[in-house]
């Protein structure tokens, strides 16, 4: 059993804040247990960054970050497994086993027995094919489907079934657990064609009402697998776009926690507004995506030139101050962090040697930088307009776009030139392959060298620390060398909360587990 390798057996503003204020934790939270054990019942209100962009069906995860889909997602449709956010270690939910054979060319994947959908059909072996077959049909257009090319799948019986690989890959359970990990009702996708605004699942809890751009409320699963889970009769999900205002909105009590978005920066004031914050610090993190199949950074001298002109440490103190600057893709205390950093410093001279050189040969660097209306990339973009404009042969122009016109124009078709997305890399596994490798499933850079390809390829197909260490050095040294990406900022998933509110587990990107909280009075 894998289990010894792995997995464990086992604005909106004045108006919405007083709208809030019925779901103080003053009035909604029952006494704590004399031993401070988990107690039954309270109403939570979590604030989120943005409304979900495409719905809320499995198939077309789109957002899937703690501040947008990652946690509605998870409170409606559980997981089957999950990754600790801060060392990627997979662990079973709904799914009880996830064991591969000696090449990881076939997984077994087994169910917990008796679990059910909120509209009574069983989440079985069935279900389970149903949802990763209908990813993989063209007709549907699923962004994973990637993840699920050629594989093929074997029903055993009501809980098990077998996946087939067309290569190996023995750190497929990571994959699962990140971007496979939703199940949902095949009955309900089947006859509702508004499904993905109704969704429905076998997670704690069930939609009862969504009133877009205002609140999605959920309540308690009296189903649930688990005896006694979850802990909390409701949970409402409020977007707020400002992250200082959901901030003050928990520090207020008019909400129990938030997740603030970019900024490490709010941690503090949390802190200082007497919240407490639950985080866990993880490799990767914000990083600047060229488009390499377009002017002008289809030239590898473009992205260097820019490379050599950013001084990261100063980018970091400027846009995000408290935060610090990476030495690497992975977070300091993973096997994978290198000795030294092979990250490159900056040399104003030899950038603008880059840009003088573009320009003699027709090639003047002149491009947009295409960034969501937040104030981390927006502060962002401004740095970079303003340090690049330092020099000689650049233009650069801002084009701050709202969330769904970023969906469309750059992570669906790729019409821009610079743009941003944050990828954590708790193990780089799958996170770094769906980054960099040729059509991943987030390299909206349109990178491919084969030579990545095939060090990715090894350290998937190897359970060796000492041979993914290598693998990944590999790739590292190439993307630093080819500058498809530039890593700004070290990451950090972190949850800000009132004392009221606990057993909060930070999973994936760092959304949270919604069978474990609970509330205690304040």
């Amino acid at each position: 059993m894998r289990t010894s390798r792995r997995i464990a057996a086992a604005a909106l503003a004045a108006a919405m804040i007083a709208g809030l204020s019925a779901c103080a934790p003053e009035s909604s939270s029952p006494s704590a247990s004399p031993d401070g054990e988990p107690v039954a019942g309270g109403d939570a209100t979590i604030i989120l960054g943005i409304e979900a962009v495409r719905g809320l069906d499995p198939a077309f995860l789109f957002n899937l970050t703690p501040s947008g889909d990652a946690n509605r997602m998870s409170a409606i449709y559980d997981v089957l497994f999950w990754s600790d956010a801060k060392t990627g270690e997979v662990t079973p939910q709904l799914g009880e086993s996830l064991e591969p054979n000696d090449d990881g060319t076939e997984w077994t994947l087994t169910l917990n027995e008796g679990i059910t959908f909120t509209d009574g059909t069983p989440l079985d072996a069935e279900a389970v094919v149903f949802n990763y077959e209908r990813i993989q049909d063209p007709a549907t257009g699923s962004p994973l489907a990637g993840l699920l090319e050629g594989a093929s799948f074997t029903v055993a019986d009501d809980t098990s079934l077998t996946i087939a690989l067309p290569e190996p890959n023995l750190q497929f359970d990571r994959v699962l657990a990140t971007s496979l990990t939703h199940i949902a009702s095949p009955t309900a996708i089947e006859n509702d064609a508004d499904f993905a605004n109704n969704p429905v699942g076998a997670g704690p809890f069930v939609l009862e009402e969504w009133v877009r751009d205002d609140h999605m409320t959920l309540v308690r699963n009296e189903d649930y697998f688990k005896e006694g889970e979850p802990y909390l009769d409701s949970i409402t999900f409020t977007p707020i776009k400002d992250p200082t205002q959901r901030i003050n909105t928990v520090s207020t009590g008019q909400a129990h926690a938030a997740v603030p978005g970019s900024e490490l920066s709010f941690k503090e004031s949390a802190t200082g507004s007497g919240l407490e914050v639950t985080s866990a610090p993880t490799g990767g993190g914000p990083l600047l995506m060229f488009n390499v199949e377009n002017a002008p950074f289809d030239d590898v001298r473009a992205r260097k030139a820019v490379q050599l002109a950013l001084d990261i440490n100063d980018l970091t103190a400027v846009v995000d101050p408290g935060s610090s600057a990476p030495e690497s893709f992975y977070a300091p205390d993973s096997a994978f962090f290198p000795s030294e950093s092979m990250f490159v410093q900056p040399d104003k001279d030899a950038a603008q040697e880059l840009f003088d050189e573009l320009a003699a040969d027709g090639k003047a660097v002149s491009f947009a930088i295409t960034m969501p209306a937040s104030g981390f990339f927006t502060r962002t973009a401004e740095y970079l307009q303003s340090r690049l404009s330092q020099f000689d042969n650049v233009s650069v122009t801002i084009d701050t776009v709202d969330n769904a016109t970023l969906d469309e124009r750059v992570f669906r078709n790729r019409d821009y030139q610079l743009s941003a997305q944050i990828v954590p890399v708790g193990d780089p596994e799958p996170n770094f392959a769906k980054l960099l490798q040729t059509g991943g499933q987030t390299n909206y850079m349109g990178y491919s060298n084969p030579e990545v390809d095939a060090a990715l390829e090894s350290a998937r197909n190897s359970t060796d620390e000492g041979e993914r260490g290598d693998a990944y050095a590999t790739v590292e040294q190439i993307i630093v060398d080819e500058v498809p990406v530039l890593l700004v900022r070290n990451q950090e998933a972190y949850t800000v909360h009132a004392t009221a509110l606990n057993g909060l587990t930070l999973h994936g990107d760092g959304s949270l587990l919604y069978d474990r909280l609970w509330l205690a009075a304040p």
